[in-house]
């Protein structure tokens, strides 16, 4: 990727070479021609809502601005691999855009065929590593929802394959389930995704298009949880307070386990250390929603409202 971006600087004949279809689907090829014990090291990618994002390269120990596309009223709402997602979560949304910020296309996606605003968004590209899939879940029309009730709405889930190039309706989410603002995650061909009031997860399987609630109680006095996928497996990142005692506050990792046949479980598995923890949360809020990722054994814990990360 770092080659890629160094050399379309060159010249305007070798851009037009490094962003072509033709030359990324022989770099495919090769990619599935070698061994598949090589596997090159990904960058961790943090959205702004400035003119720059910034992605991290582990290869190079070093930040790599990248701009962001420059569509009015638009966000980056998701992601997946060199994929973004863009489209608006404050206000009506029919229209979603799918940007390659290394190979600089763009691309309109067709109006959702229900869904108005925007409540969740997941990109999750298929097993080619080209085509995608995007799912979205919420409200029809957001004024009508305020004028009948504004703290009753009902969700809508549509998804959209990039194969066959239209949305298609799916089954609705739960509807006692009010998502967070944790973005999701997709591990094992499942979206999953935080839910509050209380806290809990659910996930959604794209094959059958279908919603279901997780069966594994959340932590004691968890607080702000976020989700991340390593290796195959479902992490949980979250702070536990105890109102009653402030003095044991910290944040811990947990995995999802198999405990028996059915019974699955959140298993602690680290806490991050005290000292890293006081100099983490020193400017932070106690409300501020952590945000988390990860690739391969290597997890990124973040939060909007601090510099640290």
């Amino acid at each position: 990727v770092v080659s890629t971006v160094q050399f379309r600087s060159v010249c305007t004949k070798w851009k037009s070479l490094f962003v072509s279809d033709a030359y990324w689907r022989k770099r495919y090829r090769m990619d599935q021609d070698q061994d598949q014990e090589v596997k090159r090291d990904a960058w961790f990618f943090l959205c702004t809502t400035g003119q720059f994002s910034c992605a991290f390269d582990f290869e190079m120990d070093r930040w790599h601005k990248i701009p962001n596309p420059a569509i009015p009223r638009t966000s980056i709402i998701a992601a997946a691999g060199s994929i973004l997602c863009l489209g608006n979560l404050v206000a009506d949304c029919k229209i979603l855009y799918i940007c390659n910020p290394i190979k600089k296309t763009l691309i309109q996606l067709p109006p959702t065929s229900r869904v108005q605003l925007i409540h969740k968004a997941t990109v999750c590209l298929n097993k080619d590593a080209r085509s995608y899939k995007i799912v979205v879940a919420g409200e029809e029309n957001s004024i009508m929802s305020a004028l009948m009730n504004s703290r009753v709405y009902r969700l809508y889930t549509e998804i959209y394959d990039s194969i066959a190039g239209y949305w298609r309706m799916a089954g609705n989410p739960l509807p006692h389930a009010k998502f967070g603002s944790d973005p999701g995650v997709w591990c094992n061909g499942l979206f999953y995704s935080i839910t509050e009031m209380p806290y809990g997860v659910v996930r959604f399987d794209p094959e059958n298009g279908v919603w279901t609630e997780l069966d594994a109680a959340m932590p004691c006095y968890i607080s702000t949880p976020s989700l991340a996928e390593s290796n195959g497996r479902l992490i949980m990142i979250g702070r536990v307070v105890n109102n009653l005692n402030k003095a044991t506050e910290k944040i811990l990792i947990w995995e999802l386990q198999n405990m028996d046949s059915d019974i699955i479980a959140w298993t602690e598995l680290q806490q991050m250390p005290h000292c890293i923890y006081s100099e983490f949360m020193a400017t932070v809020k106690s409300y501020s929603p952590l945000v988390c990722s990860a690739i391969g054994d290597w997890l990124c814990i973040a939060t909007h409202l601090s510099p640290r990360t």
